[in-house]
């Protein structure tokens, strides 16, 4: 895959959940504390709000990387998207033992997808 494809897929990802956290927070947030009420409930929506003002950040800087033509630079970016990609996976893993909150199917494939991804386009790169 071209680094410009690929650097178009890691920007697509958090745009799809910018766009899901903007649309339904609530969704996310009762999804993972089914018990959030009141205040609770309020502070939840908030920091999906506040989250998806962060992913679009990410998802700028993504998406204007894909114009970079150094090869080098290409390898560093993309090792960037590997080590991000995969601690996100890892985090999502891992959320059900440390916190008790159910484990997220659709955004642990999504993560570790695009981490392995990264990982090969990085490879074919020369």
């Amino acid at each position: 895959m071209s680094f410009k494809k690929m650097m178009s897929l890691v920007a697509i990802v958090p745009l799809i959940f910018l766009i899901a956290f903007i649309a339904v927070p609530e969704f996310f947030v009762l999804g993972s504390y089914p018990l959030a009420k009141g205040l609770a409930l309020e502070i939840g929506i908030t920091h999906r709000y506040l989250m998806s003002g962060m992913l679009f950040m990410v998802v700028c800087f993504a998406f204007q990387s894909r114009n970079i033509e150094n090869v080098d630079d290409q390898k560093k970016i993309l090792y960037g998207a590997v080590v991000g990609f995969s601690m996100m996976c890892a985090i999502i893993v891992t959320m059900p033992v440390l916190r008790g909150i159910p484990l997220s199917i659709p955004p642990m494939i999504a993560t570790g997808t695009i981490a392995a991804l990264s990982f090969w386009t990085r490879s074919k790169l020369s």
